[in-house]
């Protein structure tokens, strides 16, 4: 009875120790994104790599841009199933569609209408809306 009862203890601590970090770490978003449009799109411009990290660490909350989620478990990336897949031309101006998730002038939710809202980072900084600062090669 002991040896089946240290035997389970050290099954299970071994499992808390090799499982557990990969759990939590499931739900660690990247430091870095590299934006680009969604399956089957031609690209015109350079992808963008999203700091992602920064807009973590500058305290935006998640949902701001991720308007879709119900939680923060529950985010997906703007080309996903369901959200702004469409990237043809006919939907550049739709707000629906993957352009104006990040260029929309008048969306909370896009790049571009919160950087000129909000001007400068927390450090001061003057935050990017010219095309070739995020579209860079």
């Amino acid at each position: 009875m002991k040896k089946s009862l240290i035997i389970s203890l050290m099954v299970a601590a071994l499992v808390c120790v090799f499982a557990l970090p990969a759990v939590i770490a499931g739900n660690t978003a990247p430091d870095t994104i590299t934006m680009k449009a969604p399956e089957g799109a031609k690209m015109t411009k350079p992808a963008v790599v999203f700091p992602h990290k920064g807009h973590v660490d500058s305290g935006l909350d998640c949902l701001t841009c991720h308007h879709k989620a119900a939680s923060k478990d529950a985010v997906k990336g703007c080309a996903s199933e369901g959200c702004h897949v469409d990237a043809s031309k006919a939907a550049k101006k739709d707000p629906k569609g993957f352009y104006q998730a990040f260029h929309s002038k008048s969306s909370d939710s896009s790049c571009l209408a919160c950087h000129k809202k909000t001007k400068t980072s927390k450090a001061g900084k003057k935050l990017p809306v010219a095309c070739k600062v995020c579209h860079a090669k």
